[in-house]
């Protein structure tokens, strides 16, 4: 726009949305922005404009605009204020023709080459200072530049916001080298810009050095209270205040009803839209708009009458077409029966003259009066009735001037209407309300601002016009949103999220017309199904939710789990939490999860994960997009409730918490995500109590109020359905689950039947996999062809009617595993498994005849819909054995089926039955497995055993099937052992090499299995469907450690090594060791000593690196059972095994150690030891109390009294002083035992001093250097060098990163299943006292039963007591990784907790404990910096502690 053209034609306009990417703004080529800005609040963004568009040349351009936005961006960072440069707006240049921030735009070849070139130049501008700079310069957006004629003119204002946030820019200075244009575009000196005003200053650039100074040093000083006001500012934005808009809006559609049938009629004005607003314009096909006017020439190609047209009728009208008479244009337009659609400022799809659009100035001129005598037509009362016909104002796009078509079109209904009370504005921006609202004051003079809708976005209006009634077509689905508002489910998206089924907030309305017999006959049908046996529906809560219905049964635990779930987003400790509820199979579980869902649908996002093959990480991402569904980047998030059903064990569960924990957002003030883990046991009470999460049990027992209920709801059934008594899965609960109702039943529908014949064989077939396997089933078609129905296409015989008279004993249903189809199953799991009772008892049918007639049809195997799932079931029949820790009542052997055909006189049909099924499942490694079990625990079939062992691994080598040929070798050597002390049978050489075989064998297969468990292998199928290892397969290192202690027993027994002789013992001890061929080993001169002696000779090899293994075995479970914790731990069975092990370590120190009674007697009989022998003394006196190996000193921490480790310590200083060779493992294990007798008994007479202790570590690094093969001498690094106030050791993250290498060289394969134990917390005392031992801070919860589970949950740090003794310190969060700070020093940490840190690499200012473990420091209890006013006093005084 030239200068001279007058000031009245010059139009304002508003700044595009500060900080938004996706934001429906467009600027207006030679309107004027508002005056560039200096800084203000800091929030509001100051502005700069450069015109830059006589720049040809696109390298050039790209440099000019790196140089004048980065000149800008490092202006505001060190101002703290946030900004907005636009180029493409005119600045002061007269010599240009423009007016100061005249916006012209400048044309733009390829974006993705100017934004390449900008996050390149954030590196060459800002040095190391660059990632800063990237989380506070967004990147460009371009903004396009419409003629005033609302058309494209092909130009853009290129911006870039500024967002210098606190916890990036606090404390910092942003120097940038700028290019100098006159130099040839190369680097200039360093520049410090700042905002002075409306401009941006380098004060480097002051030539006067003494002003320089000065400013320099009011720029230092400024700087901390622009921090204070900028974290104040933005702790102060972060409080948004509740809508009610979502109400407004309602209330203003339907004038204050519940429906929109008030208004017959909707007008709707709307200006340009914009792409991404389209897909949520689908409210306007839900209201009856009688006209739309619209001022979008393209709007019949591109925008809204486009997208309106693809689902609704609407005829094309102008504004022209309505001078007539109103009968005339209501019947020509065919008005009241579809839309009519005006343009009422051109159409470009027609490509002629008069159809072009117009700039404002001439609209006014040639097209207003049209336009006024169209709305005039309107409002008349013949055309519409007064008063209910609602006028809604759609603002797509940002009114800017008063003479806007749009705000003349308002003036003309404002005069027609005679006022605003049946005029709605709905604004999607504040700014457009803003501007609106100032115009309609400025000419009515009357505040319209309950009539608009401005704080919702598209989405949020879409969805809630949407939901609202009345529904006389199948409507969207929704979901809720903020501000009692919805937004809709696309079909689309539900599309993506295969993995969930969602329940919507209108599930079921609006599908049927409930008037119908349709509807009635629906009904019937679904509840019917249900009280049968089938799976709980939506449908069955929506019905009981009718009136005149009674309501659906609550269990007595309903109110309790509503309340802990919605007791979640009220005082949140993590993003996604997991609620347990137990339940007994076939009680109501998931009927009860459900019922809880349904009523919380409308505060939630509702889901069931349908599909649990999916990958964990996928699922968290389509509970993301669930989350995220219809909302926009400044929404507040709604939480997910998940409900994962049918779940036996927790750690997949929690394996998928910790996936959403790192895929979702983070920063909200409730969690996003609560799972409702449904799971399946037969000890529900003691799983509930054994829980560290919120958790609710349910089981077979009803209250007398369920009773009660269940009563009163049979007479509801009675009146509505025909035969509820056949409702047997109702019955069966309303029996109170009674034994004699579910045998009554049964007995009377298979009494007198053919059992021969193929319905029965059915029938038997699904009751034994009902009986055994949750959700199992057979394919409908399956069944079919069993029973041999043919498919007639006019006559079909159904299966209910063929499988008379069980019919009424199976249930079909459509199931979505392996593709959608219908399949079959009996009713309920008690049903099934009377039916194998009755089929036993009555017709002598056992469950091996069924398995075998089962594996034997040829049919059921073939490959159709279902077979996956049917081969699945199948295997988990045999093959799954029950663990209590999943909710079994026991762990077992062998599967419950395989148990209890075990105790039927026909016992030996299980061998059959696993070789039928080996051929069956020709690729399952697991089904030999089982057979070679089976072979050697029960019919002590060794060889056979051992083949089908050895076919197993040949299908698939793992630890677990390598361990079974261990184990078949192990048991025959002591079957063969057992058999030989019954017949009091002597020991001969042909039995000590069968003995010596066997147990070399099962060395070898135990010791590959050891090596087989550190890959990262596939678990066998036994531990069950869809499940993986949870613990690390220590079966290998068990099975060699009981093999030797049964070779050593034998060993005993031989006549030269009698145990009972102390010479003899003395030789067995040097032959084992290796010092002791057999040939000098004293024998009796008999043939059978010679032989024994010969048999060993031949097994030298294998028996003189027996204890040595032992030993390293011993160690290894010192290394797993203290440095690391299981993740779940099976605790009976730990137990249990450390209880086996500590016996065979006793043993073994009985065998290979000297008592202390005969330690007393040598003194006594040599009272001047030699000095090698008091040595030796020592060391075995280590040996026998664990305390030769670090983790076995790290024991004592638990040995309160300090006697133990200060004798321990003794024998360490005797050695460390009189040793000739001194081994550093020697070294690091005197160190340890020092500090902890510093720590428990720190008066002792042997303790070392620090100073010694710190001396002497420091010596052992040096000599280790910072590869070393072990962690232990860093992990001493860690303990004793960790800075304090006055003390930083520079080293210390060399040795942080040592011990991280050097603990997962060594443990790698143990961590994939085991997780560290912090043995030392940082306190807040100083020198070797701020070394605070966990047994310590357990001892402070001595008296709590659940104490373990205060640490699984980490709840054990919000107590009082811990935060007495602990010393949170600050760090921070930066790309994932946490770090902890000591002044410029920053110490890698690792969260403690998977989903400690949140996703996102977002650079945070934190706060924790600090623990130490094997693998380097952890953080526990990771706090995010809030900024609020109240920050708790200790989180400042960890600040101060950890920096000073």
């Amino acid at each position: 726009m030239s200068e001279n053209k007058s000031q009245g034609e010059r139009h304002s306009s508003s700044f595009y949305p500060f900080d938004q990417r996706h934001a429906s703004h467009a600027y207006t080529q030679h309107y004027i922005l508002p005056p560039e800005t200096g800084p203000g609040n800091l929030l509001d963004p100051v502005h700069e404009y450069k015109y830059m568009g006589r720049t040809d040349d696109i390298d050039t351009f790209k440099r000019k605009f790196n140089n004048e936005v980065f000149r800008f961006a490092a202006g505001c960072m060190n101002t703290r204020t946030n900004g907005t440069i636009h180029v493409g707006v005119a600045d002061d240049s007269k010599e240009m023709g423009f007016c100061h921030g005249e916006i012209i735009g400048i044309h733009v070849g390829r974006r993705d080459k100017i934004i390449d070139h900008f996050n390149q130049g954030l590196k060459a501008y800002f040095g190391e200072e660059a990632e800063d700079a990237k989380m506070c310069i967004r990147e460009p957006r371009f903004v396009e530049v419409l003629l005033p004629d609302t058309t494209s003119s092909n130009r853009y204002v290129i911006e870039v916001d500024v967002v210098p946030i606190h916890t990036v820019t606090c404390g910092k200075e942003y120097y940038i080298q700028p290019l100098s244009e006159e130099n040839g575009w190369k680097k200039g000196t360093d520049a410090l810009f700042v905002r002075d005003g409306a401009s941006t200053r380098d004060l480097l650039k002051i030539g006067n050095a003494r002003e320089l100074k000065r400013a320099l040093q009011n720029f230092n000083d400024n700087i901390r209270i622009l921090d204070t006001r900028r974290k104040s500012m933005e702790g102060m934005s972060t409080l948004k205040k509740n809508s009610d808009q979502g109400e407004r809006l309602k209330d203003l559609l339907t004038c204050g009803r519940d429906t929109l049938d008030y208004y017959d009629n909707y007008v709707i004005v709307m200006n340009r839209s914009h792409p991404e607003q389209l897909t949520h314009l689908q409210f306007l096909s839900k209201l009856k708009i009688f006209s739309a006017l619209d001022f979008d020439p393209d709007s019949a190609v591109s925008g809204a009458c486009k997208f309106y047209r693809a689902s609704r009728i609407a005829n094309l009208h102008f504004p022209t077409q309505f001078q007539d008479n109103p009968e005339v244009v209501i019947k020509n337009l065919n008005l009241h029966k579809q839309t009519s659609w005006v343009f009422c400022n051109g159409r470009h799809d027609l490509d002629s003259e008069s159809d072009r659009a117009l700039k404002p100035s001439d609209w006014l001129a040639k097209r207003a009066s049209e336009v006024q005598d169209t709305i005039s037509f309107l409002c008349k009362p013949c055309v519409v009735q007064n008063g209910r016909c609602l006028v809604i104002f759609l603002l797509l796009s940002t009114v800017e001037a008063m003479n806007d078509p749009v705000f003349e079109t308002f003036m003309s209904f404002y005069k027609n209407l005679g006022g605003v009370q049946n005029i709605l504005t709905i604004c999607t921006e504040d700014n457009t309300f803003q501007k609106w609202k100032s115009f309609i004051e400025c000419r009515c003079e009357i505040d319209i601002t309950r009539h608009c809708i401005y704080e919702l976005d598209l989405s949020e209006i879409n969805g809630t016009i949407l939901k609202m009634g009345p529904h006389n077509q199948t409507s969207g689905r929704f979901l809720p949103s903020t501000g009692s508002s919805s937004v809709c489910l696309e079909p689309k998206d539900e599309d993506i999220m295969t993995a969930l089924k969602i329940l919507c907030e209108n599930e079921c309305e609006n599908i049927f017309d409930e008037d119908s017999e349709e509807f009635k006959e629906f009904k019937i049908k679904i509840e019917e199904e249900f009280y049968r046996g089938g799976k709980a529906q939506w449908w069955n809560f929506y019905f009981a939710d009718k009136p005149k219905v009674k309501d659906f049964i609550k269990r007595d635990k309903y109110e309790k789990l509503k309340n802990m779930v919605k007791s979640q987003t009220k005082d949140p400790t993590s993003p996604c939490v997991i609620l347990n509820l137990f339940h007994h199979p076939g009680c109501g579980g998931t009927t009860l999860a459900m019922h809880v869902m349904w009523n919380l649908r409308r505060e939630f996002r509702c889901a069931i994960l349908t599909d649990k093959t999916i990958p964990k990480d996928e699922v968290a991402l389509q509970v993301k997009h669930l989350m995220k569904c219809g909302k926009s980047e400044k929404s507040d998030e709604t939480p997910v409730l998940l409900l994962v059903d049918d779940s036996e064990e927790t750690e997949n569960t929690q394996e998928l918490q910790n996936c959403i924990r790192r895929t979702v957002d983070e920063k909200s003030s409730s969690p996003l995500v609560i799972i409702l883990n449904c799971l399946r046991s037969q000890n529900p009470n003691d799983r509930y109590r054994n829980s560290v999460n919120d958790s609710v049990y349910i089981t077979t027992e009803l209250s007398k109020k369920e009773q009660d209920l269940f009563e009163d709801k049979l007479q509801e059934l009675k009146e509505n359905h025909k035969k509820p008594e056949n409702f047997y899965s109702f019955m069966i609960m309303k029996s109170n689950f009674s034994k004699d109702y579910i045998e009554n039943v049964v007995l009377n529908t298979l009494k007198d039947q053919d059992i021969n014949s193929k319905q029965a064989q059915l029938l038997s077939i699904l009751a034994l996999l009902n009986s055994y396997v949750a959700e199992s089933a057979i394919s409908l078609s399956l069944c079919e062809k069993f029973l041999g129905i043919n498919n007639v296409l006019y006559v079909r015989e159904t299966l209910e009617q063929k499988m008379e008279p069980f019919s009424t004993l199976l249930i079909r249903f459509k199931t979505e595993e392996d593709g959608t189809y219908t399949a079959i199953r009996i009713l309920h799991r008690n049903i099934a498994t009377q039916c194998l009772e009755e089929l036993d008892k009555r017709y002598n049918i056992l469950k091996s005849d069924i398995v075998c007639n089962f594996l034997h049809c040829d049919l059921f195997f073939k490959t159709e819909m279902g077979h996956d799932s049917l081969m699945q079931s199948i295997q988990s029949m045999l093959i799954t054995r029950q663990r209590k820790k999943e909710g079994d009542e026991k762990d077992t052997l062998f599967s419950p089926l395989i148990e209890q055909i075990n105790t039927e006189k026909d016992g030996k049909q299980i061998q059959e039955i696993f070789e039928k099924a080996a051929s069956r499942f020709e690729k399952s490694a697991s089904i030999p497995q089982a057979l070679a079990r089976h072979l050697y625990l029960k019919e002590k079939d060794f060889a056979k055993a051992y083949s089908w062992a050895n076919n197993a691994k040949s299908i698939k080598e793992n630890s677990y099937i390598v361990d079974t040929l261990g184990q078949v070798s192990k048991s025959e050597l002591k079957h063969k052992i057992e058999m030989a002390k019954q017949q009091k049978k002597a020991l001969i050489p042909e039995d000590l090499e069968a003995y010596l075989d066997l147990a070399n064998k099962a060395t070898e297969a135990f010791q590959r299995a050891q090596d087989l468990a550190k890959s990262s292998e596939v678990p066998e199928f036994e531990e069950g469907r869809m499940k993986k290892q949870s613990t690390y397969n220590i079966s290998g290192y068990m099975g060699e450690m009981d093999t030797a202690m049964i070779v050593f027993e034998i060993i005993c027994r031989l006549p030269f090594f009698e145990e009972g002789d102390r010479m003899k013992r003395r030789y067995m001890q040097s032959f084992l060791n290796g010092s002791m061929s057999t040939r000098n080993i004293p024998i009796d001169d008999n043939e059978c000593s010679v032989q024994l002696a010969g048999v060993l000779q031949k097994y030298t090899h294998f028996l003189t690196t027996l204890r040595s293994r032992v030993k390293q075995i011993f160690d290894f479970f010192e290394i797993y059972f203290i440095y690391m914790k299981e993740r779940n731990v099976e605790k009976e069975k730990e137990v249990m095994n450390r209880k086996r092990i500590s016996e065979h370590f006793n043993r073994y120190i009985s065998l290979f150690c000297s008592s202390a009674e005969e330690r007393s007697s040598e003194r006594g009989s040599k009272p001047t030891l030699s000095l090698n022998m008091e040595i030796q003394e020592h060391r075995m006196f280590l040996e026998e109390n664990k305390a030769d190996n670090f983790p076995g000193i790290l024991q004592y921490l638990e040995d309160s009294s300090g006697q133990k480790i200060q004798t321990i310590v003794e024998s360490y200083t005797f050695i460390h002083q009189h040793s000739e060779i001194k081994s550093n493992k020697d070294k690091t294990n005197y160190i340890l035992a020092n500090i902890i007798l510093h720590l428990i008994m720190p008066t002792s007479k042997f303790v070392k001093s620090i100073k010694y202790l710190t001396d002497l570590l420091k010596a052992i690094l040096q000599d280790v250097g910072t590869h070393h093969p072990y962690p232990e001498p860093y992990y001493l690094a860690v303990l004793l060098l960790w800075p304090e106030r006055d003390m930083i050791d520079s080293n210390i993250k060399i040795y942080v990163n040592s011990i991280r290498k050097s603990s997962h060289k060594q443990l790698s394969h143990l961590f994939r299943k085991r997780n560290t134990i912090a043995h030392f917390y940082l306190g807040k005392l100083e020198g070797i006292k701020r070394l605070v031992p966990k047994s310590v801070l357990d001892n402070c919860f001595s008296s709590v039963r659940q104490r373990n589970a205060l640490w699984q949950s980490a709840d054990i740090f919000k107590e009082k007591l811990i935060k007495d003794r602990l010393l949170r310190v600050n760090g921070t969060i930066e790309n994932g990784e946490a770090y902890i700070k000591y002044g410029k020093l920053k110490i890698p940490v690792r969260p403690a907790y998977l989903g400690g840190v949140r996703s996102g690499c977002s650079t945070e200012n934190v706060s924790f404990y600090v623990g130490f473990a094997i693998d380097g420091p952890l953080a526990y209890d990771i706090q995010y910096e809030t900024y609020s006013e109240n920050q708790g006093e200790e989180f400042d005084r960890s600040v101060q502690a950890s920096s000073s």
